[in-house]
């Protein structure tokens, strides 16, 4: 009896160590699942999508209908992913460029006439060329406007404001087109500068790994690179200050037509 025992406890010894063994052997396997997870059985009538592979047997099952396409007009969900669409301008600042300052931007007074259809007196035009320009001090430009439209008679009052900031307001907006052309030709130069600098680059990297290359002729050739790069950052930095100017424009031309506003 003790013997026939002993028999049985060797014989599930046997059977554990095998199963370990087996389980050795398999959690590599299944350890390579996705995610660390065992592998599912696959289910019956299963196929995969899309053409079948090649001299691969003829398949029983069919495959899964395409997807049908999104209604026209349907929100695409993913259209964030999209790249954006490519630059159509030479506009190299990073301030966004506004084409022109409207008037509710700067006036909740009366409507503006059109500035083609004022007559503005001799003292209204001086008092634009003075307060326009960005040399003039803006707490005194603001003074002067208030002072200007103070001395109008009050019956008179709300239709020269109004015809002060239409006149003054065309006037902003034909300086800051002139200088945003003028930033956008910029723009266009330095991209070319970029450009042309990226070859000079490639071209003297392939000189200094020729080893005939004429010593003198491969540092003239550092030289004009040292240089240009020179040039370009410089004009760089300056494009910091002018990409200011526009904006510069837009603030004084809301501080004069809140000026003349308050003076009503």
């Amino acid at each position: 009896m003790a013997q026939h025992s002993m028999g049985r406890r060797l014989a599930g010894a046997a059977a554990l160590g095998g199963m370990v063994a087996a389980l050795a052997v398999l959690l590599p396997f299944a350890a390579s699942a996705q995610g660390g997870a065992t592998p599912r059985e696959v289910p019956k009538g299963f196929v995969v999508p899309g053409p079948a592979p090649t001299n691969a047997p003829a398949g029983k099952g069919s495959a899964p209908a395409a997807a049908k396409e999104p209604a026209q007009g349907a929100k695409n969900p993913v259209a964030f992913a999209k790249p954006p669409a490519p630059a159509t301008t030479n506009w190299p600042c990073v301030q966004r460029r506004v084409d022109e300052i409207t008037a509710g931007q700067i006036w909740s007074g009366p409507a503006l006439p059109d500035p083609a259809s004022v007559s503005p007196s001799d003292e209204m035009t001086r008092l634009i060329d003075q307060v326009a320009a960005r040399r003039t001090p803006l707490p005194e430009a603001e003074k002067a406007v208030q002072d200007y439209l103070a001395a109008t008679p009050e019956p008179e009052r709300q239709t020269r404001a109004a015809s002060f900031v239409a006149v003054l307001l065309d006037r902003f907006n034909a300086e800051r087109t002139q200088i945003m052309s003028g930033i956008e030709r910029y723009g266009a130069k330095q991209k070319s500068l970029a450009a042309n600098l990226r070859e000079q680059a490639k071209a003297f990297s392939t000189q200094q790994d020729n080893p005939t290359a004429n010593p003198t002729v491969l540092d003239d050739a550092r030289q004009q690179l040292l240089w240009d790069t020179r040039v370009f950052n410089e004009r760089r930095q300056s494009l910091t200050y002018v990409c200011e100017v526009p904006t510069l424009i837009e603030q004084r031309a809301f501080a004069l037509g809140r000026a003349a506003e308050q003076a009503l």
